[in-house]
């Protein structure tokens, strides 16, 4: 078997593998079947250890590897001769990179033969005039948003201006009457207990008390697995480390879908209908389905998957709390719970391409495309929509 991969379908994995060209990330140059051993051999530059080789949803070991070549073998009972001829999508992938995906065909070609000798070289032709100039090509898929820049220094403080001439003092109002004695506040009291806010604020109850809402914490620990976002108004899945079968375990992964392209994945089947006590919510229909009868998690039965765009909102800019964020740490606030700094699913298809995902980093707050049926962490959410 060889590896048929067109122009423009190598152009088009180069743009979903985040990269593949970039210094130390997995680039695939072919892969070969031997029909007689079962085996694919896989060749390329800067493979890690540990690969996960799979031919579409199949999966395959691995009988050797190294930096340049891998060995793997065909599943028991799915030997090559007996694949329905046609294209495969071969996805090899390391622990911290990004996968890489390559096109084979499986049936198009008998094994290669031996190479005969070469023939005498004839006489170089006539050059022909060269021929118009074709159609331009559809512009590409938008390549993943690099990282943020250095700041730059702060520039100097200008001079302060001229105060201006006061202006005439208003009639002072009418006295109102006088309040009862509320307990003192941090900001001084209003009569009843309550703080004095300023006008474009509001009094709301926080912990037992009342504050200004503009006093409050962004992140908010509900308590009860939950995390509120006081900036967006939305609630998150808090996460935890205790991994004996709770569905909020942080180092669980799962796949957004197991036929390819629509929502059927234990992404959803497993994931948000743990989470919504049977049901799961499907963006391809926009509606629930069930999975059969259930608690809900934290008394809330309509947990969701995330926008790319609310994702990438909880990536904090900077964490003083967690030393190498940016680095190697999640960069989220602790009210989350634990994070792995990985890849995690959004509810966002690709534009133009239904088996491509839209994915954040939260090593960094960066995103990237990645295929559906790749295995990526995720964070359930609820509100907003």
């Amino acid at each position: 078997m060889r590896i048929l991969a067109a122009l423009g379908v190598t152009a088009l994995l180069g743009l979903l593998s985040f990269g593949v060209r970039a210094a130390g990330l997995p680039l695939v140059i072919s892969a070969t079947v031997d029909y007689t051993h079962n085996t694919l051999t896989i060749s390329g530059q800067n493979f890690g250890a540990s690969p996960t080789v799979t031919l579409d949803s199949l999966s395959f070991s691995t009988q050797s590897n190294g930096s340049s070549q891998i060995v793997a073998n065909f599943p028991s009972g799915q030997a090559p001769s007996s694949f329905t001829p046609g294209t495969y999508f071969l996805t090899l992938q390391f622990r911290n990179q990004l996968p890489a995906i390559f096109a084979v065909s499986i049936g198009a070609n008998g094994a290669p033969g031996l190479a005969g000798p070469p023939g005498v070289p004839g006489s170089q032709g006539v050059a022909g005039a060269p021929g118009p100039a074709g159609p331009a090509g559809p512009q590409g898929i938008a390549g993943p948003i690099g990282p943020p820049g250095v700041t730059g220094a702060t520039g100097l403080t200008g001079a302060q201006g001229l105060q201006g001439v006061a202006g005439q003092a208003g009639p002072q109002g009418l006295q109102g009457p006088a309040g009862a004695t509320g307990l003192a506040g941090a900001n001084g009291t209003n009569g009843t207990g309550a703080p004095i806010c300023a006008a474009s604020d509001s009094v709301v109850s926080y912990q037992g008390a009342l504050v200004c809402k503009s006093t409050l914490p962004r992140y908010v620990d509900n308590g009860d697995g939950t995390v509120t976002d006081n900036l967006t108004g939305l609630m998150w899945e808090q996460t935890t480390s205790t991994c004996s079968g709770e569905i909020t375990c942080y180092s669980t992964q799962y796949e957004w879908t197991s036929s390819g392209i629509a929502a059927d994945g234990n992404l959803f089947t497993i994931f948000l209908a743990t989470l919504n006590g049977g049901d799961y919510y499907n963006p391809a229909d926009m509606q629930n389905e069930s999975a059969g009868a259930g608690s809900c998690f934290a008394n809330h039965c309509d947990w969701r998957m995330p926008t790319i765009t609310e994702l990438k909102a909880i990536i904090a800019s900077s964490m003083p709390g967690v030393p190498g964020c940016f680095v190697g740490p999640a960069c989220i606030d602790p009210a989350f719970g634990p994070t792995e700094p990985f890849l995690y699913f959004s509810s966002s298809t690709a534009a133009g391409n239904t088996t491509r995902v839209w994915n954040v980093f939260f090593n960094g707050g960066s995103s990237a495309i990645s295929n559906k049926l790749s295995a990526n962490y995720a964070r359930a959410v609820r509100g907003g929509q």
